[in-house]
This record gives C-alpha cells, structure tokens and sequence, in this order.
C-alpha cells in the first residue's frame, strides 16, 4: 500500500519541531522530538527568549542613557567619551535582537514554504529584519559620527569668537551637525531601524503559543517587559518632537498587538491576552507600549510636549 506524505501544515502551532536535513527554504523532514523532549526544548527556549529580551531591553537602555545621564572623560577633542561609548550599542544589540529572532518557531519550522515568491516564511522575514538593522546601524553610526565632529568645531568656535562673528557659517557648520544630523537625522533613523526588527518579532510571534512559564521566567519577562515601556517612554522624552511620536507609537502597535492576540485565538480564552505569558513576545510589546503611554502622558501632563531639553531637565 503507498502511504502519501503529510501535507503542508498552514499553522506551526503544534509541538513536534522538525531536524531539518535539506536546504534552507526545501520542504522539512518531520522527525518530531518525544513529548517529553518537545516540552523540554519549548520551556527552555521560551525563557531563553524571555532572558534575550531583557537582556536586549537592558543593553538598549543602558547604552542610550548612560551618555545622556553621566559625564564620561573624553578622550580628546576628537574624540569624546559619550560618543564612543555608543559605539559599541550595535554590535550587543544586534545579536540579542536577532537571537530572538531566531528562537521563533517559524525559524525551526522554515514556515510557510512559499510564503513570498521563492522565498519561506523564515527567508522572508530574515531578509526584512536585516533591512531594520541595516537602518538601525546606519542611523548609529550618522550620530556617532555627528556627534565626534561637531566637538572640534565647537572649540574651535568658542576659541575665536571674532572669526565666528565674520563668518556665521562656523556656528551654522556646528548647529547643523548637532541638531539636523544627530539630533533628527541619526536619532530617527536608529529609533526607526529598532522599530522595525521589533515589527518582525511581533510578525514571526504572530501564532506562537508559549508555556507554562516557570516562576523565573515570568519574572524575567515582567521585569524586561517595564524596561522596554521605560526605553519607549524615554525615547520619546529626549527625541525632539519625540513625544508626538512617542503618544501616537504606543497606540498604534499597543492596538496591533491585542488585535494579534484576539483575532488569532490560537485556541485560547480571548488569545490569552489575560494570561502570563501564554503570547509572551507579543505581550511583552503591548505591555511595553501600555508603560510607555502612561509614562509619556504624565509627562505630557506635567512639561506639555516639551523634551527633555526643552524643558530644562539636566
């Protein structure tokens, strides 16, 4: 008797994960794990992906603020310290965005086979997350460099008040560093680029059903949850027009992310919005963006739409 293979499964909700043995984007051999070992390998890597987001949460955070916050030595009028510091954003918060990325079952599982032209699921949404880091470290390093020029200039115009008086054009070459390619140009561009690889996660976390949780990787999740709404809240508070931004971004992905949840149920009470952790990556977001709203709102109630700067907050 012929036994016909198992057709393509639309959904990769399901517990068995495949050894793949072919090329990248071919249809995969299903070998599935033991339940035993299928339970196993999902609650290590649901608080492996709990422990990378914190982590990307954290590194993001520290990165950004440190230089803000704190006075660090500059090296010389070349090179300032605040400015090389951020340096080394990219090359930690890369790989721990991307390690998420790739603890997705669709990357397991390659997805649907052709799910845009020849490319997987797994293909296309790898393409397009390289395309937000591309944005995200080209946004850095224009604020990098921005940021280390504009210091000798800004000597040197302090140094010869006389000659910054005969040519305005010294202060204009400062100021258009400072505000137009550091402050909206970079600033935008790397804020935009780690919006985007966030918008792939939500994308490949989509149908993904997590748990049970441990208690260890529910608070990791909490906790990396509150640091996320606190980066978008402060994101939002030193950018310039950041607030505007910041008050319209939590809405919009907040609303996409319980339609997400609730219009692909996945089997569960109102897509287990209200559960812990059960669409963790897809909850992480929403309750960062229900933290960065609250956050961004008292702020808008107490300085108006004013930055940091503006309103005079060291």
């Amino acid at each position: 008797m012929t036994q016909t293979s198992p057709s393509r499964r639309e959904s990769f909700n399901y517990l068995s994960s495949p050894i793949r043995t072919h090329s990248f984007d071919e249809e995969p051999s299903l070998e599935p794990y033991t339940p035993q070992a299928v339970k196993t390998n999902r609650r290590n890597s649901d608080t492996f992906v709990a422990v990378t987001m914190l982590g990307t949460a954290l590194a993001m955070l520290l990165l950004t603020t440190i230089p803000v916050v704190a006075t660090i030595p500059d090296f010389s009028v070349w090179f300032s310290g605040d400015a090389l510091w951020r340096l080394f954003d990219p090359l930690i918060t890369l790989p721990l965005n991307l390690s998420i990325v790739m603890q997705a079952e669709v990357f397991h599982t390659g997805g649907k086979h052709r799910f845009f032209g020849a490319w997987s699921e797994r293909s296309f949404a790898l393409i397009i997350w390289a395309i937000g880091a591309g944005i995200y470290v080209q946004g850095h390093g224009i604020h990098l460099a921005a940021a280390m020029f504009k210091h000798p200039i800004q000597q040197f115009n302090l140094d010869n008040l006389d000659l910054v008086a005969q040519y305005p054009i010294l202060n204009e070459m400062y100021l258009n560093m400072e505000d137009l390619w550091e402050h909206k140009i970079a600033h935008y561009m790397y804020a935009f680029g780690g919006m985007w690889m966030s918008w792939v996660q939500l994308f490949l976390y989509r149908n993904q059903v997590h748990g049970p949780l441990s208690l260890f990787t529910k608070i990791i999740w909490i906790i990396g949850t509150i640091l996320y709404g606190v980066l978008l809240a402060g994101v939002a508070i030193e950018f310039p027009d950041g607030l505007y931004v910041g008050l319209v971004y939590t809405i919009v992905i907040g609303t996409i992310c319980i339609l997400i949840i609730t219009l692909k149920a996945n089997g569960l009470r109102r897509g287990g919005i209200l559960t812990m952790g059960q669409r963790m990556v897809i909850q992480y977001y929403l309750g960062a963006c229900v933290i960065g709203l609250v956050v961004v709102i008292a702020w808008i109630a107490k300085y108006g739409f004013q930055n940091r700067k503006a309103a005079g907050i060291a």
